[in-house]
């Protein structure tokens, strides 16, 4: 049937899930092609299926429109809605609203009505499942969108910008909820006494006065990063306003390291890279070139390759995946423990090529590099898979289980190479503990300092 424009209305519910968006293509295209489908509207004239449509042909100029007519009873409005706009393409903030108005009538345990939709119910399925369902989603993206929207509903609109993806904003919030549950779990715990193996020290590690002079044998940190976030009070470490100004912070606030580290010790600095105004500022480099200048030799710069880096929202450069872990040490006299790990099954024997002849023979005057059937030496580059099985790979006597995968691996593996049961290492920016809580697992001493009391 036939009805006029100025006595229909757009569904009040309508505008609480859906915005009427992309009108003008919209009125282009019926434009050209007419309207295919008829509106749907209740008994009070008011738009259940079409609202955009609706708004089109209104601003199109129409007078009247065919429509269909659907009685509709109190509560079914809003399932009905969502009914019909099943194939839409909607935004991310769209398909959330659908979920939160039809959450109510599809709750585990309450009827279900499944004569509205085309969609039969589950009694197995649980309420979200069934909302997924009457969406058009994927139960376990529902589910990641909900997370995002918990935790950090701005991203939802990164999301319908095109700056995120649902993974990886779910991967970063994650990520988030973590650090915050670990350091919520850490403050929990602070009535309880710290291990007999634990000194901390709730200050700034500027100056470690309460150390002795080559008292500490390793020392694994990860320093605030420039620009990152506030880790204070809008002052410290991280919150200078130039880059300059915290490398210079920084390489002044670690001098007190060299004093308390053994002639025989070593050194790893965690530190990663900041972006300001588009340039990536290279601080990491500046200031061990600093710390070379205090004397520092610098034996190594590992590559910390990321599993999961975090996500990017640029679409002009490449996702940064690794950080800087820097190997120093005071002098060429240090301790060290070679970590070995296993050959490739296609590891042969070697010669540089000008010590081989023509067929492919060894020459007899010089003997071949043969590799140790024990291993090979670790490289540089570190990633998940190569750290987990270096560090299973030492053979330790470790009480329980290895360390826990990142970041604890990453932890563990320096401490091991660099130290021996009994020592004692340092975490002068120790944050909830993760150094300490490794030193725990292979029966090192440790010292944390830190302003803030997360353990």
């Amino acid at each position: 049937m036939k009805v006029l424009i100025s006595k229909l209305n757009h569904h009040p519910k309508n505008k609480e899930i859906y915005n009427l968006s992309s009108i003008e293509e919209l009125m282009d295209s019926i434009s050209e092609l007419g309207l295919l489908q008829p509106l749907v509207i209740d008994q009070h004239n008011q738009i259940i299926s079409g609202n955009r449509r609706f708004e089109s042909i209104k601003r199109l100029g129409w007078k009247e429109v065919t429509v269909e007519l659907r009685n509709v009873n109190d509560g079914e409005e809003e399932i009905l809605l969502v009914h019909y706009n099943k194939q839409r393409v909607k935004s991310f903030r769209e398909i959330l609203n659908e979920y939160l108005v039809l959450k109510k009538h599809f709750e585990v345990g309450q009827g279900k009505r499944t004569d509205l939709t085309s969609v039969r119910s589950n009694k197995s399925s649980n309420g979200r499942d069934t909302v997924s369902e009457q969406i058009g989603i994927s139960s376990s993206q529902l589910g990641k969108l909900l997370f995002i929207h918990k935790h950090q509903p701005h991203h939802i609109e990164l999301l319908d910008k095109g700056i995120l993806t649902v993974n990886q904003s779910y991967l970063q919030v994650s990520r988030e909820v973590k650090e915050f549950q670990s350091r919520k779990e850490s403050n929990i715990s602070t009535s309880k006494s710290l291990p007999n193996t634990w000194r901390f020290f709730h200050k700034s590690s500027h100056n470690m006065c309460e150390i002795k002079d080559e008292e500490i044998q390793t020392i694994f940190t990860s320093p605030p990063y420039w620009n990152k976030r506030t880790y204070s009070e809008n002052k410290g470490l991280g919150n200078e306003k130039t880059s300059e100004e915290f490398v210079v912070n920084l390489s002044e606030h670690l001098r007190d390291c060299k004093r308390i580290l053994k002639g025989t010790g070593s050194f790893f600095l965690n530190l990663g890279d900041t972006f300001y105004k588009g340039n990536l500022q290279n601080i990491p480099h500046r200031i061990v070139l600093n710390l070379q200048e205090q004397g520092w030799i610098l034996r190594n710069t590992i590559i910390w390759s990321k599993t999961n880096p975090k996500p990017s929202s640029t679409k002009t450069n490449l996702t940064p995946s690794y950080e800087f872990i820097f190997h120093l040490t005071k002098s060429m006299e240090y301790d060290y423990n070679s970590t070995l790990t296993s050959l490739s099954e296609k590891t042969k024997p070697s010669l540089p090529p000008r010590h081989r002849s023509t067929n492919g023979n060894y020459s007899d005057s010089v003997s071949p590099y043969i590799p140790s059937s024990k291993g090979k030496n670790m490289g540089d580059f570190w990633n998940d898979e190569i750290v987990r099985t270096s560090v299973a790979n030492q053979k330790l006597d470790i009480d329980g289980e290895h360390p826990a995968p990142f970041p604890e691996q990453i932890v563990s593996l320096p401490i091991l190479q660099t130290s021996k049961e009994g020592e004692t290492i340092l975490d002068p920016f120790c944050g909830s503990g993760t150094v300490g809580r490794v030193c725990d697992k292979i029966k090192r001493n440790f010292v944390g300092y830190d302003t803030q009391k997360f353990i």
